[in-house]
């Protein structure tokens, strides 16, 4: 997304549009922190499209459904639209289908615009929302959003809690045969690093974000293992409601040399995770926020009270059990670990980069018909540390 200072400022949130030229006269610029400057390399995934397709119409699991569609549009972008459309509207899972709006933005960026309108007024209103959203990227145009009311819970360490939806890919050095590429769609990005939790107060959201990483039922005794990401950093305006951030995250985490999360000895690596992002706030009195307590009332009064939408770019470092995946036959739970190429236990068994971009949106997680601002719970505080307490209901304000 490009900003022109004459006309652009004065939307907010402008059209998709290629980048500018001139920014591009040096081929140095071409080369990127995260991205690599070609993504021919040699495939993950070995299936045929023809299987891929089979797999992302019938398969029992929604993740391997949503897995294969995602790697059927890595192929060809252009010519999947119709497939990723037939999918949207055939689809019983929620997660797939709000995963495969954003997937034909990404394949095919304005010529989706027609596919992206036919879910506007879906049964399922996450559904709806999230086609509303994504028009208002390609448009340049503030979407008519679903809710028009919000609620906020006094419990919580934060004013809102974000589930992001994260795509992208990990590139794999592997002994004797080079560099893979593999094809993250967002339940498999969950099932591997965690689901995603962007965590904000709305005083803080110019400086401060917090990230929860859950991978559910990791443990032997079924519960959830949480990472907790404290994200400091820097934002600019524009139009006064979107702001740019871009943070970085720089802690110590449990490094298991193992090559499993979880097993064995453990020792602290240093990890730096970059993130930029662009997100949209709602402006005073746009929408109603209900509840009672310092919180709702605080949030009331607010400028700009919660988030309605981010969308944003990641990169990250990350060792990968390979005996382990050739074992299971796919790369799975525990078999990723954040890592630094730098540490001397952690670097020489750093064999991967990350790297994507995710989306999230203020939405209704209780079916209440109305934005539920921050009743998923974040599982740690601000600060970075952990806080788990049973179905994470009792947490208290700061």
């Amino acid at each position: 997304m490009t900003q022109s200072m004459e006309t652009d400022l004065q939307t907010g949130l402008v059209a998709l549009t290629p980048p500018p030229a001139d920014r591009y006269n040096d081929p140095a610029e071409y080369l990127d922190f995260a991205r690599p400057i070609t993504e021919k390399f040699l495939p993950y995934d070995s299936r045929s499209t023809t299987e891929l397709r089979e797999v992302a119409e019938g398969h029992d699991s929604a993740l391997e459904r949503e897995r294969a569609l995602w790697e059927v549009a890595d192929r060809d972008p252009s010519g999947a639209l119709t497939f990723i459309d037939h999918v949207i509207g055939t689809e019983v899972s929620r997660d797939v289908r709000s995963g495969a709006l954003w997937l034909a933005l990404r394949s095919v960026g304005s010529e989706s615009l027609p596919t992206l309108e036919k879910y506007t007024e879906d049964a399922d209103p996450e559904v709806a929302d999230w086609a509303r959203v994504l028009i208002g990227d390609i448009t340049g145009q503030q979407p008519q959003r679903l809710y028009q009311e919000a609620e906020v819970e006094e419990t919580g360490y934060f004013d809102q809690t974000v589930p992001l939806i994260i795509g992208g890919k990990v590139i794999m050095v592997m002994p004797g045969v080079g560099a893979v590429r593999a094809v993250l769609s967002p339940l498999w990005f969950d099932s591997i690093l965690g689901r995603v939790l962007a965590s904000t107060n709305a005083e803080t959201i110019r400086t401060d974000l917090t990230i929860e990483k859950e991978l559910k039922g990791l443990h032997e005794d079924g519960t959830s293992h949480y990472e907790i990401f404290p994200f400091r950093g820097l934002s600019v305006e524009y139009e006064g409601n979107n702001l740019e951030h871009n943070y970085l995250s720089e802690t110590m985490r449990p490094f298991y040399p193992s090559g499993s999360l979880g097993q064995g000895e453990v020792v602290e690596v240093p990890v730096s995770l970059g993130r930029i992002a662009l997100t949209s706030l709602a402006r005073n009195g746009e929408v109603s926020i209900e509840g009672d307590g310092p919180r709702a009332q605080r949030l009331r009064e607010a400028d700009m009270p919660f988030v309605q939408s981010v969308r944003g770019r990641y990169f990250g470092w990350a060792a990968v059990n390979l005996e382990r995946a050739f074992d299971r036959g796919t790369v799975g739970a525990g078999d990723v670990q954040l890592s630094n190429p730098t540490d001397p236990v952690a670097g020489p068994m750093t064999n991967a980069k990350l790297y994507g971009s995710f989306r999230g949106k203020a939405g209704d997680y209780t079916g209440s018909g109305k934005y539920t601002l921050n009743s998923i719970k974040c599982h740690g505080k601000p600060d970075g540390s952990i806080d788990v307490v049973e179905n994470g209901a009792e947490f208290g304000t700061d």
